[in-house]
């Protein structure tokens, strides 16, 4: 992508989700996170904040495993939501700079709003702050699903391939279901429920297509 609109749609992102959070109260900010059951919502922000604190000075190692976002939750956890909002006002614009002025290569670095997009559905999920934009997620789709391979998935908004080994099937879904599914925000009996012109193949592709670990709960967000 090109990396001025790659920092637009991180920019817009993290102005929307700032402002979902910034007056919640308390017990709000304590609510847990449906797709990310160890996170409360402050820190969902937190991660997001370290995220992009990180990427500046260059802390990519380990990176986006939990090891290293759970450093980002912990630095932050008694912090006052305000004060993680003024880190993150004050990190994300340094972030899109770097992105624009193209000084590093790292494709998580290059591209925050896909991460970014992923929270803002959970965050969504946790306190119906409204589901990231169409343009967002089709954004995020086109970058994560930029290779052949034997899954292709058709959407209302375009067809994707997915998957590096598996059996040659075509499934039929949302876009949105598709976003969030490919990020484990979508359990097996969810995935199963997409129409599959090979059911036989639908069992195996239900379990493969997340890249990140499935929720064994179904999601609804």
């Amino acid at each position: 992508m090109d990396p001025t609109r790659s920092a637009e749609l991180y920019h817009a992102g993290r102005e929307r989700m700032a402002d979902a959070v910034r007056d919640l109260s308390v017990d709000d900010l304590d609510r847990q996170v449906p797709a990310c059951p160890q996170w409360s919502v402050h820190s969902l922000v937190s991660h997001l904040t370290g995220v992009a604190a990180d990427f500046v000075v260059g802390n990519v190692v380990g990176a986006p495993r939990p090891p290293w976002t759970a450093v980002q939750v912990e630095r932050r956890r008694n912090l006052p939501m305000a004060e993680v909002l003024d880190e993150w006002a004050t990190v994300g614009p340094q972030l899109e700079k770097l992105i624009v002025d193209g000084t590093t290569s790292h494709p998580l670095v290059c591209n925050p709003y896909v991460d970014a997009a992923v929270h803002e559905a959970d965050l969504h999920g946790a306190i119906g702050s409204g589901r990231p934009p169409t343009e967002l997620r089709l954004a995020t789709l086109d970058w994560m699903l930029d290779e052949p391979g034997p899954l292709t998935v058709i959407t209302p908004d375009g067809t994707y391939s997915a998957g590096s080994d598996g059996p040659p099937t075509v499934a039929h879904t949302s876009s949105y279901e598709l976003f969030r599914a490919i990020f484990g925000r979508r359990s097996t009996a969810q995935i199963l429920e997409w129409e599959w012109d090979s059911p036989e193949h639908a069992m195996t592709w239900s379990r493969e297509l997340a890249i990140l670990p499935q929720t064994s709960v179904p999601l609804n967000d």
